[in-house]
Formats: structure tokens, sequence, C-alpha cells
């Protein structure tokens, strides 16, 4: 029984100690920057959460949905077709200013148009770079969208309001990066002090995002040939 009560006290103790991170993250103009992975990084021991290993990414509406898929080190991720018309993937390792490091290494793969009553065409790759992937379509040239493999457990997309919670963080010394499809440059980490309990940070960049343009699907079920 006090071996029991003992081993209560130190994971409570733990549980204490846990440390609770918002982070918002504001473009060149001090705005909300929509669509940011944030990712803190924290060399003192201690429990680690569980990385995203699985993700789907859908083609719909000649649009790559979600356009930004985080993922942890060597996950497996997902395509599906869910539109009538043909698509290719290119999926490459991306480099400042949103090209491809080297076209030469890019996996590329094409699927089929979804039938009616029949499941869509799908395929799936476990990605195993940290860093971000971008994803593209040889048919349709409008189509973007990318892929962030973390190689920190503490990693998050960021929704409209430029805010990420991330939890369950050791106390002490860590830094934030930020990572955006729109930069031109990597900048550089914040570093922050986490105490237990709620903690909070605003990291203002240099990024400028560009104007999502929303494709309108085709009229009709036939290849839209865009």
């Amino acid at each position: 029984m006090r071996a029991f009560f003992i081993s209560a006290l130190m994971l409570a103790a733990a549980a204490s100690q846990a440390a609770d991170l918002t982070v918002t993250v504001l473009d060149r103009n001090g705005k909300p920057l929509a669509d940011a992975v944030v990712l803190v990084d924290s060399s003192v021991t201690g429990p680690r959460p569980a990385p995203t290993m699985e993700a789907n990414v859908s083609q719909e509406k000649l649009r790559f949905i979600p356009a930004v898929t985080v993922v942890g080190l060597n996950a497996r991720v997902s395509f599906n077709n869910l539109d009538t018309w043909d698509h290719h993937v290119i999926l490459g390792v991306m480099g400042p200013g949103g090209v491809y490091v080297d076209p030469g290494l890019n996996t590329q793969f094409r699927l089929a148009g979804r039938l009616a009553g029949k499941a869509p065409a799908s395929d799936s790759k476990v990605l195993s770079q940290p860093g971000p992937y971008l994803l593209a379509c040889h048919i349709h040239s409008s189509m973007r969208g990318h892929v962030y493999v973390s190689d920190t457990p503490w990693a998050k997309l960021g929704g409209i309001d430029g805010k990420v919670l991330l939890q369950a963080l050791p106390e002490g010394q860590a830094r934030v990066r930020i990572w955006h499809p729109d930069q031109l440059v990597e900048g550089a980490a914040t570093a922050v002090l986490l105490a237990a309990g709620a903690n909070a940070v605003t990291v203002k960049t240099q990024i400028v995002a560009a104007r999502r343009q929303r494709v309108a699907p085709a009229a009709d079920a036939s290849y839209p040939g865009l």
C-alpha cells in the first residue's frame, strides 16, 4: 500500500510539472497567420506525446484537403481521389520559396477518377524525411498542398486565428519554430521558458501569406482539363 501511495504521489508531481503553451503566430503586418505549423523542441527529460503516424489527404474539387497536414517521422499518408476525373500526386521534399528540392527524387502516381458506387482510388506513402513536402498535380497545375513531417512530438497546425495550444510539455527551456507554406526563408527559433500550468508566447514572422484562390468544381462530371 505504501508503494502505491508513493507511486501516486510521483505521478501527481509529474502531472503538476506539465506545461501548456499557447502560441500566437502573426504575419509581417502583425495579423494572425493561418495555416502555420508550430513546432516546440525541448531537451528536458520526461514523457513525450505520441506523434501522428497516419493521415489522409483527399483530392476534391481541384484541391488537396487538408491543404496542410502535420505528421510524425515515418508516418504513412494516404491519398484519395474524390473527384470524377483523374489526378496525379506529385510528392517531394520542399525547399525555401515553395519549390521542390530535387524534382528527380519526387514520387509520382496517378489516381483514377471516382466511379459512382465505388471506393475512390487511393495510394499511400511512408514519409521518412523531416520537413515540408510539396503536393502537386501534373494534370491540374493550380493544385497545391503540403505535408509537414515533424521531428518533434510537439507539432500542430494553427487555425485562421493563428493560435495553437500545445499541451503536456516539460517545464524548463524550450524553443518554438514556425513553418508556413508561403515562407521564403526559414525564420529563427524563439526561446521560451516554460513553467507549470499555462504559458503563452506571440511569434511575429516576416511571412506574407498568399491569397488562396478557391477553384470552383467543373459544371459536370467530365474531365475539366485544367
